[in-house]
């Protein structure tokens, strides 16, 4: 299925952008959960808490591409996805640089999109010293590089205006450690998006 995405979006998007005769600037914010979990985080008082490959927020900027005259809508986003466990003595952090393109069909209030996502630098970075409950010093930290990855996206959003969008999105990727690319850490998520597209007549229905 995702071959069939990645084929669909690679064929669509170029004749589409070139029939196109409206470019507006995009926002999104967005939240997604799962994945395979990297660390782990152990507090004296508190419930551990994990980082997991696919979750994080992301925020991403990039354009829509339309006709008025087209129920179809392409968009091209760039952005920044992080996940991070802070604590007194220290802190770990997954990040990586998401490209997507999305071929979206509009239907009424409801937009249906599917497309292909790249992700540039995934990293798991971390550091944390002191003494455990034994009294004995320790010094945990991690410095693990991924290979970029390809990956699918499907996704529904709700027109609340002509600008702004709700909805739910699902990824599908997998990341590879660099220096063993037997390690493999998927990043299958599902998520929450708010999308605002600038420049669009904006009106509550």
């Amino acid at each position: 299925m995702l071959k069939k995405i990645i084929l669909t979006s690679l064929i669509v998007l170029p004749t589409f952008t070139l029939a196109n005769n409206s470019l507006n600037p995009v926002l999104q914010i967005g939240y997604d959960w799962g994945g395979t979990t990297l660390a782990t985080v152990q507090h004296t008082y508190d419930p551990d808490q994990k980082i997991n490959a696919g979750e994080g927020i992301s925020f991403e900027v990039g354009a829509a591409v339309g006709n008025p005259n087209s129920n179809l809508e392409l968009q091209f986003l760039v952005g920044y996805k992080v996940d991070q466990v802070t604590a007194s003595n220290g802190e770990v952090t997954w990040d990586s640089i998401p490209f997507t393109a999305l071929a979206i069909i509009k239907d009424n209030q409801w937009k249906f999109g599917a497309g292909i996502t790249y992700h540039l630098n995934p990293e798991l970075v971390g550091n944390f010293t002191g003494y455990d409950n034994n009294g004995n010093y320790f010094n945990d930290s991690a410095d693990d590089e991924y290979e970029n990855s390809l990956g699918g996206v499907l996704q529904i959003q709700y027109r609340a205006t002509d600008s702004l969008s709700i909805g739910l999105k699902g990824t599908f990727i997998e990341y590879k450690l660099k220096n063993d690319p037997t390690v493999i850490a998927k990043g299958n998520s599902i998520g929450m998006n708010l999308t605002y597209t600038f420049g669009e007549r904006s009106e509550f229905r």
